[in-house]
Formats: C-alpha cells, structure tokens, sequence
C-alpha cells in the first residue's frame, strides 16, 4: 500500500551505514540511474521488492538472487571478502492452521520461493541481499563492533530540533525514490509480463515502499477476477504481529538513517495510553490537525495535509487480478467525526496486558484468550474478554483514528501508524525483559500460515524469520525512554488468584478426607463420612 510512482525527486544525504567501499560506489551508480529515470513509471532492469540488480529476466527464470558485492564480478554475495554465499532459500515447511487452507494457490506460501530459491546466506554479523550491510545492532568494516543503541523517545519529549528532523525526515522519504527496491504491480504468474520479456515493476518512494510492504503482507489471495480469498494475513491476527510490525520498523529508520545521514537517528513513539476521547499528536506541530472546512483532511497548515495515499483500492485490485502499483488514490484522511465516542486505551489497559505471562496460547488466532500478544493486538482482552465487539490496545487506537487508519491494507499511509506501531513495540520490549521467555514459547506449527516461529515474514527479503526477532530489543540495536511499571494488580488478576486459591484449599480438603480414610481403615475405624449413629460411647471398642 505504498508508493508513489510520481514523486519529486530530492537529494539525499550519503548513506551511513556500514558497506564496503565497492558497495558504496555501486550504490552510488544505482542513485545516478534512479535520477536519470524518475520521470518512468516502471524502471527496466529493477526488481519488485528485492534487489534491483536481480530482476532481470534471467535471474527471474532462473529464481536466483546473489549479485556480487562491489565492482569484482566474481564476489557473489560477498564471497571473496568472507560475508556470504549463494545457497538455497530455507522455508518452513511445518503445517499451519488457521483458516487459510488452500495450498500452492498465494505466492507468498513458503516465501519467497515462488520468485527466487537460491540467496544470498550471510555469515556472522553481515546481512543484506549481498552481504554488504551489518545485522541491526551492529557496525564496523566487519560488523563485529556493537552499535550504541538508538534511543526512542516519547514523541511529546522530542527537542525542536528533534522534532523537525522526525518530520522532514517522513516528508523527505514519502518524495524520495527508494534507492534499492520497486514494487511488483503483478501477481506472480504475470510478473515478467505478456511476452515474458519485461519484469512488471513500478518506482516507489521511501515511504511509500514502506506502506506497500503493509499492503502485500494483509491483501487478498487473487484466485481470479472478483473471486479473492480473504481469509489470510501474514502481519495480524497471529504471533508474527509483534516480529512483523518490529522488522518493518527498523526497515524504516534505517532507510531514514540512510537518508539524512544520521546513524543515531531513532524513531519516536507516541504514548497512547492517555484515556481520552482525543487525539494529542493531531496537531499542526506534530502529524497534523483536522482540516477547518472538512474534518476528514489534514490541516493545511501541516506538511501532510497533501499526502496522497497509495493502496487503497482493495476491491478494485482484487476484481482486476492485479497488485497495487503506487498510484495515488487521493489524500490522506482522518474521520474524528466518526468515533462513535470511543476513548484511548488507558494505562490500566497496558499494565493488564503486560500481566499476562503467556506469550501466545493455541490456536494462535485472533480468538486466543489470555495470550499476551493477542491482547496487544488488540483482539482479546486480558480477562480474557473475547467477542466481535473486542477492541483492546492496538486494534482500538486503529478505530479511535478512523479513516485512512481503520484498514489494514491502507492504515500505514498515515504517519501516525509509525510512532502508534513504535509504542506497540514499546509495549512488546517491556514484556520481554519482564519475563525473558524462552525461545519454544512461540508456537513451530499449527499458527496461521506466517505465523510459526520459523515462517519467514513476508514480504521482506532477504528473508528473515520470526524467531530471529523473538527478542528485546537493545540486542537489535535500540531502547525505549519509557518507563511501564505494573501499578497495581488487575482486579480480574486478582480475582482468579482467589479462585484458585479456593481450588487449592478443595483439593487439599479432600487429600485430607482421603488420608484420614485410609487410615481410619487401617486401624480398622469407621470412617468419617460413613459414620452411622449407634449407642456406643466414643470410649468403648467397636
């Protein structure tokens, strides 16, 4: 749901991340032939999220992907230098659940295999489609030197300069062509076009590629013109919601580092546990007020009152067979009006749900019941409160912003979704250094399909799995200034401490009713509860 195939183009910063001097000039022949083609819809020799250098005709037929890193043609995947090799594309094959049951049908089962089964497989600390970048987390000509976390702040605590730089930086990326990647406008079957002879591709901006890779990950299975099948999502309503959201995320602030040029660049999050019936970061300072005319706009007076929104189009793509392509599809909104008087999460929501020490519980859908991430994302409640009318943390901030936000396939044309999805990880980072779970509490099989700990995520590539996210997130290479601390104890908590107390004194009741009938037994009493009324005393025999 993302990209915008006619933004301007603006001059970058140079990149920062860590690369070898060889794959720095590459990059910068990249830039130099992106510049020349910006007035193109569709770049020849691109590729749709992946690599440009591997969509090519032949690397499509062939489906391998490991380009050489820097100018020495024979480096495949860095293989000269040590980084990688080219090897077979892993993908899990343990059954799934859930209620996408068809097989072989979507070309993101067993991603990404339908396009490419041989990559680049990095050693060490290299990552990146040809081993020319460092793992999140860390730096160095080699990446073997820790980098200093990043630090995410409460959007509200950010300096002025802090605050523009955000802001420019979203502005600058929604009209900046994306240096490495372009979007497929094709399913599967028609990706080298009519003739078989041109990859069908389309340019997208920064921002833009960053929404799309939302889109492909929610849309539809195109079974043919007006048949989809919806039932699938590879980014909700199962484990990977957490991983999912938390790799687009980095994906994005480094795309941003990259940019402007400031490795110690970080998201920030907004805070939206606040309980109210408003929406504080919906201010001209900050990610735009409503619109004085029409409340459904952004404010004119904010950067992204002429934000035009990509991917919106459900319907229409699933009727055509066919893939968003980036167009624009009109402004970006935010319907107020709409809200039906629904409040903010509170803080007693977030602490309720971080009381909840299982990270998932079967059947891993959007009808597990107190499961920690399904309450996060908003589906359940921590009483475990689970019915069609269930809007918790997450979900709820979705709905209470309306508009462009209430749809999956579109909601990341907002950029309130990035500081919404930053504190939603907050969340999740909280959780996991409070009770350090194992790597075994996410399920291997039987969670909806992208969703087993060893799926890899779609649609990003290289491909990466959840597990390799199934961490806090200062091993990742940033933190959070945010302090959640457990208040109080949830009431409901509470309650079922009491019930099971009471359960534990029944079961010991009865251990005690049973030892005391054996042993009345063996001593050859009548027990207790046979006792009959006779006129012995207690002190004659029997």
């Amino acid at each position: 749901m993302l990209k915008s195939s006619s933004g301007r183009q603006e001059d970058s910063s140079t990149e920062r991340v860590e690369r070898s001097p060889d794959h720095k000039a590459m990059c910068s022949f990249w830039w130099g032939l992106l510049l020349s083609c910006l007035g193109c819809g569709v770049l020849p020799g691109a590729w749709a999220q992946f690599p440009r250098v591997c969509m090519t005709v032949d690397s499509l037929v062939s489906k391998e992907c490991c380009p050489p890193l820097g100018a020495e043609q024979a480096s495949v995947c860095g293989s000269q230098e040590g980084r990688g090799r080219c090897t077979e594309v892993q993908a899990d094959t343990r059954p799934w659940s859930g209620p996408y049951f068809l097989r072989n049908r979507d070309d993101r089962e067993r991603w990404p295999r339908k396009f490419f089964n041989r990559t680049c497989k990095c050693t060490g600390n290299f990552a990146g489609y040809n081993c020319g970048d460092c793992k999140f987390g860390w730096t160095g000509p080699n990446c073997d030197r820790k980098k200093p976390p990043v630090v995410r702040k409460n959007i509200h605590s950010l300096t002025p300069q802090e605050r523009e730089q955000f802001l420019g930086a979203l502005d600058l990326a929604k009209n900046t062509i994306h240096p490495d990647y372009v979007i497929t406008t094709q399913h599967w079957l028609g990706l080298l076009g009519p003739k078989k002879t041109q990859p069908q591709i389309a340019n997208c901006s920064i921002y833009d590629f960053f929404v799309w890779l939302h889109y492909y990950s929610v849309r539809d299975t195109l079974l043919g013109p007006g048949r989809p099948y919806k039932a699938i999502d590879f980014s909700h309503q199962g484990p990977a919601f957490v991983t999912w959201h938390r790799y687009h995320l980095l994906w994005l602030e480094r795309d941003l580092q990259r940019l402007i040029g400031n490795e110690s660049f970080a998201l920030p999050y907004w805070n939206f546990a606040t309980g109210r019936n408003e929406c504080d970061v919906c201010t001209d300072q900050l990610l735009g007020a409503a619109r004085q005319d029409d409340p459904t706009l952004i404010s004119q007076n904010s950067r992204f009152s002429s934000w035009e929104i990509v991917c919106d189009s459900l319907d229409d793509y699933n009727r055509r067979v066919t893939l968003c392509n980036g167009t624009h599809e009109g402004l970006l909104r935010r319907n107020q009006v709409g809200r039906n008087g629904e409040r903010l999460p509170s803080l007693k929501d977030i602490q309720d749900c971080l009381s909840l020490q299982k990270f998932d519980n079967p059947p891993f859908f959007q009808n597990a019941t107190f499961s920690f991430r399904n309450a996060l994302e908003g589906f359940d409640k921590a009483d475990g409160t689970l019915d069609s009318q269930v809007m918790n943390l997450h979900n709820l901030v979705h709905s209470f912003l309306n508009g462009t936000s209430a749809l999956p396939h579109s909601a990341a044309n907002d950029p309130i979704f990035v500081v919404l999805h930053s504190f939603t990880d907050a969340i999740f980072d909280e959780w996991m250094r409070r009770f350090n779970p194992p790597t075994d509490a996410w399920p291997q099989e039987l969670a909806p399909i992208g969703h087993n700990r060893m799926h890899n995520m779609v649609p990003f590539f290289p491909s990466v799995t959840n597990e390799e996210f199934f961490l806090t997130a200062d091993q990742l290479g940033y933190r959070y200034a945010v302090d959640l601390p457990v208040e109080e104890t949830p009431s409901w908590t509470m309650n079922l401490s009491v019930v099971m107390g009471m359960l534990v004194a029944l079961v010991g009741l009865f251990v005690l009713v049973a030892f005391l009938q054996y042993r009345g037994l063996r001593k050859e009493y009548t027990p207790l509860m046979e006792t009959r009324v006779n006129n012995k005393r207690y002190t004659e025999e029997a």
